[in-house]
């Protein structure tokens, strides 16, 4: 029996959902549990800010969450999910485009409904901290149907837009209606939210999207490959999760190349010898994306700060904050030496991915540790 001749399952892209999604229960019995008092008919107690470095995952786990509403509905209380991106909110027309229901359309005249949204529009516009027109509508809506906002890439938001959302998520789930908005963006996300002056967004459900732990790396990689009639034994995969760097979008890459190899030359089981060559695949593709990430330093003028980071990173997986500003103010001029340069300078590295702080804990971490290798090499 050869692999079945079907296209490529691994998707090494953006946002694409993976053939099967490992290492990720926690996360996903969280946002169940979320789900199931929703369906209830309760109200979230926060929003959601889901945040991590790129390729690590986010917007498949915004997928998962879309598609499991659906399962989690019932059929008194059907949860709507509306997902978006701020390049999408040109108005505040469109915004309300995405936050009604259809339903909620259909209910009015077309004379009706356009000066309805008129009337939303403008007192959107006005963004006050709870504008009673826009509350009251959103309110009854919920508490018909739960809604699930879905904003991706937030980080690049506009702050006051954000801010007066921010505003009337608290003042719906205020008035115990089941309205759960879930921010989900790079690193930055969370500097980008302690500037809207939004004082209760730091009591957010928090959920770090980080790599996955070797097993979860090796599931994401065998359990597809068996699927389409492949085996790899344990030691020939061991090489390809240590080469992955338990970093998902490698995963996919290494999961597609070995995928390739074995439908090329129409193999059942795979050795060291297709392990090699996908490894050169997978080469191809992850020194382009290196280059990319250490040309933006470049540009950015942080390379000798980001060499300094990286040997930080040779001898410890993780360090402090005080650590990482200390480096960085040794590799700035002297003529431009303050503490707001350095903290700037440590906010560039994390809104690129550089550096992460996950949730919970006080140490930063490396956003992909062989990018790091890759630039000291």
């Amino acid at each position: 029996m050869t692999p079945t001749r079907t296209r490529n399952p691994f998707t090494p892209g953006s946002g694409k959902s993976p053939p099967y999604l490992a290492g990720r229960e926690n996360e996903q019995n969280r946002l169940r549990q979320i789900l199931a008092n929703m369906a209830a008919g309760e109200s979230p107690a926060a929003d959601m800010v889901m945040f991590g470095p790129r390729g690590m995952g986010k917007t498949v786990l915004l997928s998962w969450l879309e598609n499991e509403a659906k399962k989690a509905s019932t059929k008194d209380n059907s949860i709507r999910t509306s997902w978006t991106t701020p390049n999408k909110l040109t108005s505040p027309t469109d915004l309300w485009s995405y936050l009604l229901s259809q339903d909620w359309k259909k209910r009015l005249k077309p004379n009706q409904w356009i000066a309805k949204f008129a009337l939303l529009s403008a007192t959107w516009e006005s963004r006050s901290a709870a504008n009673q027109a826009l509350v009251s509508t959103l309110t009854n809506e919920c508490k018909k149907s739960p809604l699930i906002f879905l904003m991706d890439e937030a980080h690049t938001m506009d702050a006051g837009l954000c801010r007066s959302l921010l505003n009337l998520s608290q003042e719906i789930r205020r008035n115990e209606a089941p309205f759960l908005l879930v921010f989900a963006g790079t690193p930055g996300l969370q500097y980008f939210l302690s500037t809207v002056n939004a004082s209760f967004v730091e009591r957010s459900d928090k959920i770090g999207i980080g790599r996955l732990d070797a097993q979860s790396t090796a599931d994401a990689i065998v359990k597809p490959l068996n699927e389409h009639g492949i085996e790899i034994d344990d030691s020939t995969l061991a090489p390809v999760v240590e080469d992955s760097q338990h970093y998902p979008y490698f995963i996919q890459l290494w999961g597609a190349a070995l995928w390739g190899v074995a439908k090329e030359e129409e193999l059942q089981k795979l050795t060291y010898q297709e392990v090699t060559a996908a490894k050169t695949k997978v080469e191809s593709v992850r020194l382009d994306f290196y280059g990319e990430r250490k040309d933006k330093l470049d540009d950015l003028g942080l390379l000798p700060a980001a060499i300094a980071i990286a040997k930080v990173f040779q001898d410890a997986e993780t360090t402090t904050r005080d650590v990482l500003k200390k480096v960085i103010a040794d590799n700035l001029p002297v003529d431009s030496l303050t503490t707001q340069s350095v903290n700037e300078h440590l906010r560039t590295f994390i809104r690129h991915d550089f550096i992460w702080k996950p949730p919970q804990i006080d140490l930063y971490e490396a956003g992909i540790p062989s990018l790091m290798t890759y630039i000291l090499d």
